[in-house]
Formats: C-alpha cells, structure tokens, sequence
C-alpha cells in the first residue's frame, strides 16, 4: 500500500488534535496551523505543466528581448535625429530670437538616451529574470508611454497656435540687426524671401529705400534695390513648413510603430514577471 500522499489527505484539524494529545505544546500547535491554513496544492503529471510554464517564458523572453532592441535602436535614432535637426537646422532657427528648439532637440536627445538607459536596464532584468527590476521597467515604459501621448495630443490640439507662435518669433527676429546674417545665410540657401514674402523687409532691409530687400533674397549683385521684381516668391517660414510637411508622414509612421512595440513591451514584462513568480511556485 502507497502511503506516500497519505498526509495530504488527512484533514488537518485532526492531524492537529492528535498531535496535541501526544503532548505538543500550544505554541508549536499554533506553528503548525498558521503552516496549514490557506494552503494551496498542484499536481503535476510527468512535469509536464512545469515544461509548459518554461516554453511560455522562454518565448515571451524572446519576445521581449526582440521589441527591447527594437526600443534601444529607436532611442538611438532619437539621439542622432535631434542631433542632425540641431546640426542641420540651426541656421533657420537663428532666425528666431529665442532658443525655444534647440530646448526641444535637446529635450528629444536627453529623451533618447534615457530609452537606451531603460533598454539596458530591462536587458539586466531579462538576464537576472529579475522580477523587481522587471517591474520597474514596466512603469518606466508607463511613463513614457503617456508623456509621449500627452505630447502628441497636446501638439495636435494647439498646431494653429504652435505655428502662429513660431511664426511671430519668425518675424521678431526679422526685425533683429544681430541675425542679419543668419537671414542672408538662409534666404540664399533656400532660396526663400522674409517670413511670408519679400514685403516683410520693407522698410528694414535700407531704410533710405523702403522698398528694398536684402541681396540675399535675390540672385545677383546688389539686387536688393530692385525690390520685388526679382525678389523669391516664397516666404522662408513656408520652407521651413514644407520640410515638416515632407517628413511628417515618416514621423507619424515611426511614432505608430513605436506605440505598438511599447505596447508589447509593456505585456511582454508583466507577462515575465508573473511567469517568474509562477516559476518559483511549480519548482
């Protein structure tokens, strides 16, 4: 006869009744019931739900460790992207009096590097099978998650008064004598003319001739004098809204994917650290 599971189906009350009436001492009864309360039992048949749980974390930890080294290679674009609009940008916001976008590619470098701190940090978790480190991934991912999606809807709500405002700065910086250079450097590059047209530099660009535009506005020497019959027909804040326009379908492709993979992170790190805890209750 089998006795081996005899004791999981004697009901406890009288395995704690007997053992009191052999002398065991209060305290080391209420040791031994606090133990068998609440307590949970699973069977196995030949481990095969054990071997289940580990195929199930094996392959959510590939899923994992695919879409994190998809988030690390996208916070590395998000540190070179705002490098080259820092780099490739600056001479058209020269134009502006303030500094208000090199604060916002500066904020999109400092952005990006914190993606691949995280992204090594959740690399350690998935190494150590950590499920603390884990955790704390996952509320990172949260937060970035609903700052990038505040930051979109915020955008898409206000984009009128963000262009207006762009536009004014534009125009202030117009009127600045110190970015006189920065402007001819631009209009000459983009071929482009005052923030709406050429009328934006009457009266500023010789104030003997208000009629005048800078040279720069124009192909030829001295140019300027002859005003609009040879000034460019685009406003510089037109070509400035045309590269955005250009690359805003790429943008928004590349802010979709990085929502879907962000969502999969977030899954694929609660799913481990359930797996890992599920772990540790079959072994």
């Amino acid at each position: 006869m089998d006795l081996s599971k005899a004791f999981d189906c004697l009901p406890h009350d009288i395995l704690l009744s007997k053992l009191s009436a052999y002398g065991l001492s209060e305290s080391a009864s209420s040791l031994l019931k606090s133990y068998l309360s609440d307590r949970k039992q699973q069977i196995k048949i030949e481990s095969v739900e054990v071997k289940m749980a580990s195929s199930q974390l094996r392959a959510t930890q590939v899923i994992f460790g695919i879409c994190n080294v998809i988030f690390l290679v996208t916070g590395a674009a998000m540190m070179i992207i705002g490098a080259y609009l820092q780099i490739s940008r600056s001479n058209f916001i020269d134009l502006m009096i303030d500094d208000d976008f090199f604060t916002a590619t500066a904020l999109l470098i400092s952005s990006g590097t914190i993606v691949v701190v995280l992204c090594l940090f959740g690399f350690i978790g998935l190494w150590m099978r950590s499920q603390c480190i884990l955790l704390i991934y996952f509320l990172c991912v949260i937060v970035i998650m609903a700052l990038s999606l505040a930051a979109g809807i915020i955008a898409y709500v206000f984009h009128r008064e963000i262009e207006d405002e762009l536009q004014q700065k534009m125009l202030s910086g117009l009127k600045d004598k110190d970015k006189r250079d920065e402007w001819d450097l631009i209009q000459s590059k983009e071929r482009c003319c005052g923030v709406t047209n050429y009328t934006d530099w009457y009266g500023l660009a010789d104030p003997d001739y208000p009629d005048s535009i800078p040279d720069s506005c124009c192909d030829g020497p001295n140019c300027g004098l002859q005003g609009a019959t040879v000034a460019y027909s685009v406003g510089c804040y037109e070509k400035g809204k045309d590269w955005v326009q250009d690359n805003f379908y790429m943008l928004g492709a590349a802010g979709v994917v990085l929502g879907v993979i962000q969502i999969i992170l977030l899954a694929s790190s609660l799913a481990l650290v359930i797996m890992l805890r599920r772990e540790k209750v079959l072994v």
